[in-house]
């Protein structure tokens, strides 16, 4: 990892970001990583029939040991029909447009029970202003989690009780992501009907397809148990994904600015892993790289690392990449430091919180001298 001192000892910062950003798109284009690549399709030509084929097998045969084989591979099956459903919001899977428009919808809207349409704006929106209070959606977690100081969830009764323990009941909590998700999901069909126009068609045949007909084909002690075990595990498997990728990481006040490239590279995290795990990332594991370049395919992405950690070297830009236990550390420690921020300003008693001792992490959240 590239402390932020470190790489500001090593260059200063670039007077011109934009200027460094074009020089890093054509040293990565000369090297052929912004070309389209078929990765996706042997994906899916193994991942539709595993999942389909696993699920299957938890309808028909008795609840045993052979669930706990059967759950985590439909659990991964889900995640990475949810991850196809991702990079078509980005237009990585094709440079054809419907190609990504139905592999989003079949991934996420028919499988995994979301609002593709939706939630393609919706993360867009979280790249442009990544780790930005007012801009990001992704920095607002419902009624329950604060992840900054005098967020809404500061003036629940909820908010204030889950403030207390966010620390110890977030990743619990986070095998039931499934429920909030297909929520929004429903609910956007009426407030987003613009948006949401092929989703109103796709998402009753995610009911109907996991749970409706296997509960009646099959009963309802194998179809809802079958159903509820794979969303809470693939639940707990996308947000232990997605959520170190920023949690904890440098946040951007109302009014505060920076370049586009300084927001994506000091915002994100990347999280070091065998290569054998990438197929569990699904290439968020390089998120600087993909916030940098989210239409690129991302099997390549692990590639593009040592060419950008040289970039930020070079221009004085911190890098941050750890391991998944120090990235889940940190989240860990930044919850923890929002309780502390709250019981400092309603001078109620804090729960103690150990400190992380980890860069780039809680000393965002300080005050500024």
């Amino acid at each position: 990892m590239i402390s932020p001192a470190a790489a500001s000892s090593t260059a200063d910062p670039d007077p011109d970001p934009g200027q460094a950003l074009r020089e890093l798109h054509e040293q990565l284009e000369e090297r052929g990583f912004f070309t389209t690549s078929h990765f996706w399709r042997w994906k899916l030509l193994f991942w539709i029939p595993a999942f389909f084929l696993s699920y299957l097998a938890l309808l028909v045969l008795p609840f045993g040991l052979s669930w706990l084989l059967l759950v985590p591979l439909a659990s991964v099956g889900l995640l990475t029909m949810g991850y196809v459903g991702h990079d078509a919001g980005h237009y990585s899977l094709s440079k054809t447009p419907w190609i990504n428009d139905f592999w989003g919808q079949f991934g996420m809207t028919f499988l995994c029970g979301m609002s593709f349409g939706f939630w393609r704006s919706r993360h867009n929106r979280h790249h442009v202003h990544c780790q930005e209070i007012g801009g990001d959606p992704d920095m607002h977690f419902g009624v329950l989690f604060s992840v900054y100081p005098g967020s809404a969830n500061w003036h629940t009764p909820a908010g204030r009780f889950f403030l207390r323990i966010q620390k110890w009941s977030f990743w619990p909590l986070s095998s039931f992501y499934w429920v909030a998700l297909r929520y929004d999901a429903l609910r956007d069909l009426f407030q987003r009907p613009k948006e949401t126009r092929i989703d109103r068609f796709l998402m009753p045949l995610h009911w109907i397809v996991l749970l409706v007909l296997p509960g009646l084909l099959w009963g309802w002690r194998s179809a809802l148990p079958a159903y509820i075990a794979v969303s809470c595990l693939s639940s707990l498997m996308t947000v232990s994904v997605f959520i170190p990728n920023h949690m904890g990481m440098r946040r951007l006040d109302q009014g505060q600015r920076l370049s586009y490239l300084e927001q994506q590279i000091t915002t994100s995290r990347n999280i070091s892993n065998p290569r054998l795990l990438d197929f569990y990332y699904g290439g968020l594991n390089s998120q600087i790289e993909h916030h940098l370049f989210p239409r690129v395919a991302h099997n390549r992405y692990r590639q593009m690392r040592p060419i950008v950690r040289t970039f930020c070297e070079n221009h004085g830009i911190s890098y941050q990449e750890v391991s998944l236990y120090r990235a889940l550390a940190a989240v860990g420690g930044h919850l923890g430091a929002m309780t502390e921020a709250y019981a400092a300003s309603s001078a109620i008693p804090p729960v103690p919180v150990a400190p992380v001792g980890l860069e780039g992490s809680p000393q965002y959240d300080r005050p500024k001298p």
